[in-house]
């Protein structure tokens, strides 16, 4: 046997991805608003990029003759309605912390409770939790939160929602013991089970109806009033629109292709291969062809799918939700040759306005159910908007149950099991019969 060193050569074959492949991968993943400060940074770091301001309204990318017809219905943007100068939560409450009449002790413990709320308002951690963790006693937190409950909105810092609609009533001079009683039985409130509630706090069943009432006037989650992200701008990536001639077409947006080029001043140095400042030019023009390169890859890609996802979604622009086709990933990638994951990124945190309102890239791909009747697939969007539709057109006298529906759903061609209804209804979040008969009470 040899002991010896010796000398192997190994073959393998690995692959790796181009630094232009990269880049495009990067920007794909990018909507406007983020590719925009990527643009604006590279310019401050690169002397050889220019913006040409001229380019951004006279060179958007389109395509034209999408449909010969679509719905007249049209929606705007307001994108000033869409922002939200609401404080937050925090800073509100903080600002009353400034003015509170609390000791300094007092004011550390609301400063960590301030913290840990959540967008409801509700503290998130134990009461002995929180106490062990700063080291004081459960007398001195329970005064503390006592004082905390005067700060606006009534209801924050509760630990229940008990809690919180006793802080609500009280202040509304509505409190009595019969509600006290209601509230120490919220669980069975919330199952709907009015039977044994009159019976645990001994009163008839019309009048448990006028403390619920009471207690529907309250808000559960005060907080939300302060959510930064109730609402927010929503700026689309490409719009679909009717031009003069009653044709329908697609177009990005913004066109950043056009926006971009190169300072050509510096010709003079970069093809001087004897000058001293070639190397550190000549790295700057080729991040620059790159970068041209990559986003124009980036915007054909983008208006590609999105002239694709369109075609395929033709019956929604012309007749609405209830008429949204099963779409996913793999069908848009077969017509455009374009891979799943190509697909995937360009797809994440973009918008497009249509005829019918701006919606999330996202929301146009969904699974469906076969069509027994007519042997197609429905777009399980188009199922949900159906039983929405119906429920929202019940009376109080004729509240349908899932049974209902399903026999109702068949006047549309949808075939589907009761037990399909009640998944979508549940995704919904709509209550069951049952609960919805007694909200009419």
């Amino acid at each position: 046997m040899s002991l010896g060193l010796k000398n192997i050569q190994k073959v393998s074959l690995t692959q790796t991805l181009s630094p232009q492949i990269q880049l495009t991968i990067k920007l794909l993943r990018l909507n406007n608003i983020e590719l925009e400060d990527f643009i604006e940074k590279e310019i401050a770091e690169n002397p050889l990029l220019i913006e040409n301001d001229t380019g951004r309204n006279s060179g958007e990318l389109r395509i034209n003759k999408i449909a010969d017809k679509y719905s007249k219905n049209t929606t705007n943007i307001d994108l000033i309605n869409n922002i939200n100068y609401t404080k937050s939560l925090r800073e509100h409450l903080l600002e009353q912390l400034i003015i509170a009449n609390l000791n300094n002790k007092e004011k550390i413990l609301a400063t960590y409770l301030i913290n840990i709320l959540d967008e409801a308002g509700y503290i998130t951690e134990d009461d002995k939790f929180v106490c062990d963790r700063l080291g004081v006693s459960y007398e001195f937190y329970s005064k503390t939160i006592e004082k905390l409950h005067s700060f606006d909105p009534t209801g924050v810092f509760s630990r229940s929602l008990s809690e919180c609609l006793f802080l609500q009533l009280s202040e509304k001079k509505q409190m009595n013991e019969n509600l006290s009683n209601l509230l120490s039985n919220i669980e069975i409130l919330a199952d709907d089970n009015y039977r044994e509630l009159c019976q645990k706090i001994s009163v008839n069943k019309e009048e448990l109806f006028k403390l619920i009432n009471l207690i529907r006037k309250c808000n559960p989650k005060p907080g939300l009033n302060f959510s930064r992200d109730v609402l927010g701008i929503i700026t689309p990536d490409v719009t679909i629109y009717k031009n003069p001639s009653g044709v329908y077409s697609i177009q990005l947006v913004k066109n950043y292709f056009n926006t971009l080029t190169i300072d050509n001043s510096y010709n003079h140095i970069i093809n001087n291969k004897k000058n001293k400042h070639n190397e550190f030019m000549s790295s700057h023009f080729n991040d620059a062809k790159m970068l041209i390169s990559s986003i124009a890859q980036r915007q054909k890609t983008l208006l590609r799918i999105a002239h694709e996802i369109i075609l395929q979604q033709r019956d929604f622009l012309e007749s609405g939700i209830n008429f949204m086709k099963p779409l996913n990933l793999e069908k848009i990638s077969k017509i455009t040759n374009l891979h799943i994951s190509t697909i995937s990124r360009s797809i994440q945190n973009k918008f497009i306005e249509t005829p019918r309102g701006t919606f999330e890239m996202k929301y146009f791909f969904g699974n469906g159910l076969n069509n027994i009747i007519q042997g197609e697939r429905i777009s399980s969007k188009s199922i949900e908007n159906r039983i929405k539709e119906l429920i929202n057109n019940e009376t109080p006298q004729n509240i349908l149950s899932d049974d209902k529906i399903v026999k109702l759903l068949k006047k549309y061609d949808i075939n589907i099991a009761r037990r399909t209804v009640t998944k979508y209804r549940t995704r919904l979040n709509i209550l069951s019969s049952s609960k919805r008969k007694n909200s009419y009470i």
